[in-house]
């Protein structure tokens, strides 16, 4: 097969930090394991150390000794992306790459909760699985009062929980809203940080999910949706984050914990894990299916997805760089360690199927 290099796009912080031998989120030794296993040769680079009239890069590649150094190669066939990238030239650069022959799975990967939403909804089969949602303002704000008893307003993109507020009926004429640990009631007057909020074109207002519960909090799922070695979709793993004690935020950023999927639904009564499993799993690649046809280079996701207490599934939110760190905090090492060989050998799949078609 010959070995061949695998390019890991990064942004600047992870490279400088595999430099002096610390990858921040990113763990380069998975890359390692995978990278001989399919006979690839892991380098890593940012977007600025691509040239547009060069066919040659400086990339950080590991020497004899284990550590990284700068080498000058060839700029691979085949790039994964795990950088983000925010700017109209970036996206430019990225379209170029491609345009000259070299694939790049995951070139953009950073998309709007509502575009995501709008492209879902549009799926009959997918509809029930999507709680309604709609662009922040304060008349889609009381109409979504006068439908639903709990809604969320978040960020249009982005987040890790930041900026999250949730707003819920406790009776016929009050409400409550819940914005950084705390509580405001009101009736018939929007309070002022819930008005501000809810006129931000920025954020969304969607209707809450009804979430399972773990130990008394409510829990979400992270899902690694990927393509593999055959160039299919399938789910490489699943685990779970609980929201602190009081809390409505699952995010670890925002003291959730990572449990597994088994040790949730084991913990919740009258859940089956098979068909938990089973239902989680059709959904997803469907939706990632869906997602494909308007983003062609999808091929590594982590979708958002809650399970109601009769294990129904229902999404949040797709993102497009998976940071996996979810595997690593609930102990699920042999997952952790697939979501990162599974695009390795996709990327393998993908040279291969290059030196067929020259």
């Amino acid at each position: 097969m010959g070995n061949s290099y695998i390019g890991i796009l990064v942004d600047g912080l992870v490279y400088s930090g595999i430099k002096r031998g610390y990858s921040y989120y990113e763990r380069v030794a998975f890359y390692e394991e995978a990278g001989k296993r399919f006979d690839l040769m892991p380098c890593f680079f940012r977007l600025g150390d691509v040239s547009p009239d060069s066919e040659w890069i400086q990339a950080l590649v590991k020497e004899t000794n284990g550590r990284y150094k700068l080498r000058t190669i060839p700029i691979p066939s085949v790039i994964h992306n795990r950088g983000l990238f925010f700017t109209k030239q970036a996206k430019v650069k990225l379209l170029n790459l491609q345009n000259a022959g070299f694939t790049i799975f995951n070139s953009w990967n950073r998309y709007s909760k509502m575009t995501v939403h709008e492209i879902l909804i549009q799926n009959e089969e997918l509809r029930p699985h999507l709680p309604e949602t709609k662009r922040a303002s304060i008349e889609n704000l009381k109409e979504m009062m006068e439908k639903h008893t709990e809604l969320i307003i978040k960020p249009n993109s982005g987040s890790l929980g930041g900026g999250v507020m949730m707003v819920e009926r406790t009776d016929n004429e009050v409400w409550t809203v819940n914005h950084n640990q705390n509580k405001e009631f009101f009736s018939s007057e929007l309070p002022g940080i819930l008005r501000k909020r809810a006129a931000n074109r920025y954020y969304l207002i969607q209707q809450r999910i009804p979430l399972a519960k773990y130990q008394g909090s409510p829990f979400d799922l992270r899902v690694s949706v990927q393509k593999n070695g055959s160039g299919e979709w399938q789910v490489t793993g699943i685990v779970g984050k609980v929201a602190k004690l009081g809390s409505y935020v699952t995010n670890v950023a925002k003291g959730g914990t990572c449990n597994s999927l088994r040790e949730l639904v084991d913990g919740s009564p009258g859940l089956d894990y098979d068909n938990v499993y089973k239902n989680i799993e059709d959904f997803s690649i469907k939706a990632v299916k869906e997602l494909v046809i308007q983003f062609p280079s999808l091929a590594d996701v982590g979708l958002d997805i809650g399970i109601t207490e009769d294990g129904f599934p229902m999404f949040i939110e797709c993102n497009g760089r998976d940071l996996r760190i979810t595997f690593g905090k609930a102990k699920m090492l042999d997952v952790w360690k697939a979501t990162y060989t599974t695009p390795i050998s996709y990327a393998r799949y993908l040279i291969d199927l290059k030196t067929e078609q020259e």
